[in-house]
């Protein structure tokens, strides 16, 4: 008997259609389950190996074995007469051929509803109870100059291996007061996705540019350089909530994963949707997540659902673009509530400490923001010591509070040691470097922040600053201010700046078209340097100086020693003696007048009322107290010391003055002595030697430049 036939004859062959058939079937409903599970990568590799090492004894067992009415026999014994029927039977038979193609239509159905499923961002239906929410407007099509590969009207970025855009989600709840839920959630998963070591996630201050955004998915990874584009919407309904996500090929546009969760409103309904996402993400960009990782997707915040709320409105109050000390206090506010409701959320306590020590040192609140934000990082500690949240706060502590950048600076690369790609990380740690004068360092860490956060216009802001002020790189810091414009940040501020340390008064004087917030003393400073009289009293008016605005913070006196300061240099000295008299009356009544002395931001220095007043023993006072007790921040010296040289110049000691210049350029760069030439201050020392020297020093500086 041939080989053939006895195969045929053992129905080895119809025992490997039916086995390939079925493999295919559970290849493909693995494929679609073990994801939605949370199985890892390597659970589909161990279906496969199992799959293929079940063959060839599937194989065996056919060749040996027969299946009769009677049970499991060998072969062998079976009947000559039954045996002799199955020797000349069809090569597979009818029953065979019709389950083998039922199972292959089993596999095939469910690889094309799983491929074919529509993706869209709105609700499959009704949340229980709720409405059924408006059709979503088709997406347009991308951009066909791009496509052409013409130049695109977009800004763009280079590509980033493995960055994920998640695009604000839409609200699908009709209540109005509904619309932060969607908006907190979308803050939340942005902050959860973020400490996954493996992944690299745009933050909030990016995507939110893409709020109501008419561009395509393409056109959006393109600008923000990302590999993948995550999309969806929140529709919630009493006690129910609707959350739809769609993941996309940024570069093909092609639906990578979509999922509708309806669901009971609870925590732990919201962070297993979180969890479920971060799988879906992680699959897609092929990457495996720890079980810790997992766990804490799943574990969130909190328990309690109002606190979570509270929490949310929080986060949502705390940026710091655009910071009040409204703003501050309804965030404060919030986070305490979070607190009340559930006193072991630590996060709460983290991003409370977070806006308490901005809020200081902005000076838009107290200076008791400084021990309230200690003992709320206290209790984050406490609760949770090894969350990133309690981490950054702890850090920022160190950096605000008590200019410790070397405690601050441990912690944070301790964070990007396990999550190298964490942007808020690689954005402190650049400003931890600056304040600390290693300019090169705080440059890398602001492109490392960039290249995750493309569009964080506050990082982009103090590239504007470090380039133009450590480097004297006007040019370079140009092209990051037009950067920063391009993305519909605010950049009044950092645009007159520039031309103020260019020398180019009237240019940062045709900038001002209105008050500063926490600027507030800007306008004033670039009219006085201006000298014109009107230009000064402009500054001074409440048009541009708002009364409200004049006594920020720790800074009662802010107005009231500019308006001296402008007196002088427009020559009315006895109106600025009788001001200034004033001014120390008050100072004199206060137990601490400088509680904020010689921190970096400070609107006045220890050292501005005696210099104003020609006190040369007290500019020497404020001088010993500044050598003696001024904590090291190198990048504040960029304002301190102009205030020394200024004072000394003004009280009569144009030799101290000229040093306090000559230490500004050994730490800035030669390009500071354009400063130097428009500040009033100074133009007692123009003929001065040593001051002739640092001009000489700056023009060699400016002709290399050009050379170059």
């Amino acid at each position: 008997m041939s080989l053939f036939a006895e195969l045929k004859r053992r129905k080895v062959i119809r025992v490997a259609v039916v086995y390939a058939a079925t493999a295919f079937a559970v290849l493909q409903g693995a494929d679609i389950m073990l994801p939605r599970m949370g199985v890892p990568d390597w659970g589909m590799n161990l279906v496969v190996a199992l799959i293929l090492l079940g063959f060839p004894i599937a194989l065996v067992l056919a060749w040996a074995l027969e299946l009769t009415p009677e049970g499991v026999k060998r072969t062998d014994d079976v009947a000559d007469a039954q045996v002799a029927q199955e020797t000349t039977p069809a090569l597979l038979g009818k029953r065979t051929l019709l389950v083998a193609g039922l199972l292959v239509a089993v596999g095939i159905g469910l690889s094309a509803g799983w491929w074919l499923k529509p993706g869209t961002d709105d609700p499959q239906g009704p949340v229980a109870g709720g409405p059924t929410p408006p059709a979503a407007p088709e997406a347009p099509a991308e951009n066909p100059v791009a496509a052409a590969g013409g130049e695109s009207a977009s800004p763009s970025v280079a590509r980033e291996d493995g960055l994920i855009a998640v695009l604000p989600f839409r609200n699908r709840s009709v209540r109005e007061e509904d619309a932060f839920f969607a908006e907190g959630i979308h803050d939340d998963l942005l902050t959860q996705l973020s400490k996954i070591g493996s992944l690299k996630v745009i933050s909030r201050t990016s995507m939110m540019r893409y709020a109501d955004t008419d561009k395509s998915v393409p056109e959006i990874a393109r600008e923000l350089g990302a590999a993948v584009v995550l999309e969806g919407a929140v529709q919630r309904a009493g006690e129910h909530v609707r959350v739809t996500v769609q993941l996309i090929d940024g570069a093909s546009d092609v639906h990578l994963w979509a999922e509708s969760y309806d669901r009971e409103l609870t925590t732990e309904t919201i962070f297993a949707i979180q969890a479920d996402i971060g799988q879906a993400v992680a699959n897609a960009m092929q990457v495996v997540l720890s079980p810790e990782e997992t766990d804490a997707l799943r574990a969130g915040s909190t328990r309690n659902l109002q606190a979570y709320e509270a929490f949310l409105r929080g986060k949502l109050l705390s940026g710091y673009s655009g910071i009040s000390s409204e703003t501050s206090r309804q965030a404060i506010a919030e986070f305490d509530r979070a607190i009340a409701l559930d006193p072991e959320f630590a996060e709460a306590y983290a991003r409370k400490a977070d806006i308490q020590l901005v809020s200081f040192w902005l000076a838009v609140g107290p200076r008791s923001l400084r021990e309230d934000a200690r003992k709320s990082v206290a209790e984050a500690k406490r609760l949770a010591p090894d969350s990133i949240e309690t981490r950054l706060a702890e850090a920022r502590q160190y950096y605000f509070a008590q200019l410790d950048f070397a405690s601050a600076d441990r912690i944070l690369q301790g964070i990007l040691a396990e999550v190298p790609d964490h942007a808020e990380a690689w954005e402190s740690s650049a400003y931890v470097a600056r304040r600390d004068g290693r300019f090169d360092d705080a440059i890398f860490a602001f492109e490392r922040a960039l290249a995750i956060n493309p569009q964080a216009v506050d990082v982009i802001n103090s590239m504007v600053e470090t380039t133009a002020q450590a480097r004297g790189d006007f040019a370079a810091a140009a092209a990051w201010l037009e950067r920063a414009e391009r993305l519909g940040g605010d950049t009044r501020i950092r645009e007159i700046w520039l031309h103020e340390w260019q020398g180019d008064v009237e240019a940062a004087w045709a900038a001002i078209d209105g008050p500063l917030p926490n600027f507030v003393d800007t306008p004033a400073r670039i009219a006085i340097f201006s000298r014109d009289a009107e230009r000064i009293e402009s500054a001074l008016s409440p048009a541009l100086w708002p009364e409200d605005q004049r006594s920020p913070g720790d800074f009662p006196e802010t107005y009231a020693m500019a308006r001296a300061w402008a007196l002088l240099v427009m020559g009315r000295q006895a109106e600025a003696d009788r001001l200034l008299a004033e001014i120390k009356d008050r100072m004199d009544q206060r137990s601490d007048p400088y509680p904020s002395r010689w921190l970096g931001n400070a609107y006045y220095q220890p050292v501005d009322l005696p210099g104003l007043m020609g006190d040369l023993e007290g500019v020497r006072a404020a001088e010993a107290d500044f050598l003696a007790n001024a904590p090291r921040d190198v990048w504040g010296l960029h304002s301190i010391l102009p205030r020394l040289a200024g004072a000394f110049a003004r009280a009569g000691d144009p030799d101290r003055a000229v040093h306090y210049l000559e230490q500004q350029v050994e730490i800035f760069g030669p390009h500071r002595f354009l400063l130097f030439a428009i500040d009033p201050d100074f133009d007692s020392l123009r003929e001065h030697p040593r001051y002739l020297a640092l001009q000489a020093r700056y023009q060699a500086w400016a002709e290399a430049q050009t050379n170059e």
